[in-house]
C-alpha cells in the first residue's frame, strides 16, 4: 500500500481521453480517498482487535505479544466497526470496478486502459 501511494505522489497519472466531466473527476478523487483509507485502516482495525482479544499474532516472521490489556467490550466495538468498514470497502471496490467499465463501455474513453500495465 505504501509502495502504491509512493509511486502514486512520484509520478503523474495519464491523461483521461476524452476528459470527463468535472464532476467525475472529483467522485474519482473521493473513491480514491476513500479505498487509501479503507485498506489502510482495515488492517489497523485488525491488529487493535488482536491486541484487545489477548491474542499474539505474527507479523512478517516475528511473534507480536499484546500490547493492551485484553477489553472484551472494547474488542466487540473493534469488530463491529471492522465488519461494517469491510462491508462498505466491498461496495467500494465493486463501484470502482463498476465506473471502470461503464467508462470503458458507455463512455469509451481510456479509463480502464490507463489502470492495466504497460505493454512493450
Amino acid at each position: 500500500m505504501f509502495s502504491r501511494l509512493i509511486i502514486k505522489h512520484r509520478y503523474s497519472d495519464p491523461s483521461i481521453v476524452p476528459p470527463p466531466p468535472a464532476w467525475q473527476m472529483k467522485a474519482a478523487s473521493l473513491m480514491h480517498i476513500m479505498l487509501y483509507i479503507t485498506f489502510l485502516a482495515l488492517p489497523l482495525l485488525g491488529i487493535a482487535l488482536m491486541a484487545y482479544s489477548g491474542k499474539s499474532w505474527s507479523f512478517l516472521g516475528f511473534n507480536v505479544s499484546p500490547f493492551v490489556t485484553p477489553n472484551s467490550e472494547i474488542k466487540a466495538l473493534i469488530k463491529n466497526i471492522h465488519e461494517t468498514w469491510a462491508n462498505i470497502g466491498y461496495f467500494l471496490i465493486a463501484a470502482h470496478a463498476g465506473a471502470a467499465l461503464f467508462h470503458h463501455y458507455i463512455q469509451k474513453d481510456n479509463t480502464l486502459l490507463r489502470m492495466m500495465p504497460r505493454r512493450k
